[in-house]
């Protein structure tokens, strides 16, 4: 069956909104990781004042790394916009979504080499001055949370610019169909050239033009199309 413009246009619709469904899930997803390692201990201070006994201050990760809440609720935001922005502003809103989600990541890759380095722990966790830090256990958990939010981020921003690049009427991509479509034209073009200069008693082709439209040919069958099948379109003579 041969596809019409309209049915292309259509699939090349039908493709931008799974991407743009996919690009929303994977927002959310990353907003839901940033909230939710905010929300999580990042690092146990162990310390004394000398005064009394020893105590555990525990450090969220809201106080860890500030922006992890602003964070998430501007990727809920971007949800929306993404729906809504075309070409220049959706390219932009992708860029910055992949920038946010890997500033989010540097606290977190910090925690996990460092190990947690006691004087950041002691001001994030807003520890008075007369306490002397003895330990700090980290847990591990809420940067991996943090990493996997950043790939959501990242894999969110790379969809949404295939869907720029879908809908950029000057983008060299083109689907598989509108690949066979094209194909299509251009071979039953020539064979109608072909036909018209016989009947009209013009020479037969010469050795180069049946070279080429052999190449033509082979172009066919690797498009999906079988120049010998009458079902497929005119039969290539």
């Amino acid at each position: 069956m041969k596809m019409t413009d309209a049915d292309v246009q259509t699939q090349q619709r039908k493709a931008m909104r799974r991407r743009q469904g996919v690009a929303a899930a994977l927002l959310a997803g990353a907003a839901i990781a940033f909230w939710g390692a905010s929300r999580l201990t990042w690092a146990t201070v162990e310390a004394e004042d000398g005064l009394s006994p020893q105590r555990a201050f525990h450090v969220k990760g809201a106080d860890w790394s500030p922006w992890l809440t602003p964070l998430a609720l501007v990727l809920l935001a971007a949800i929306a916009v993404a729906f809504t922005v075309r070409g220049l502003a959706l390219r932009l809103l992708a860029l910055l979504i992949a920038a946010g989600g890997l500033l989010a990541a540097f606290p977190a890759v910090s925690l996990l080499v460092d190990g947690g380095e006691s004087d950041y722990a002691a001001r994030a966790g807003d520890i008075p001055d007369r306490f002397r830090i003895l330990l700090v256990n980290i847990n591990w958990v809420a940067p991996v949370v943090v990493l996997v939010g950043t790939a959501c981020t990242v894999g969110a921003a790379v969809m949404l610019l295939r869907v720029v690049r879908a809908a950029d009427p000057s983008s060299k991509y083109t689907t598989p169909a509108v690949r066979r479509e094209e194909a299509e034209r251009e071979i039953f073009a020539d064979y109608e050239r072909r036909k018209a200069a016989q009947e009209g008693g013009a020479p037969a082709e010469t050795e180069e033009s049946g070279t080429a439209n052999e190449r033509m040919m082979w172009d066919a069958l690797d498009t999906g199309i079988d120049p010998t099948d009458p079902d497929d379109g005119d039969t290539i003579r």
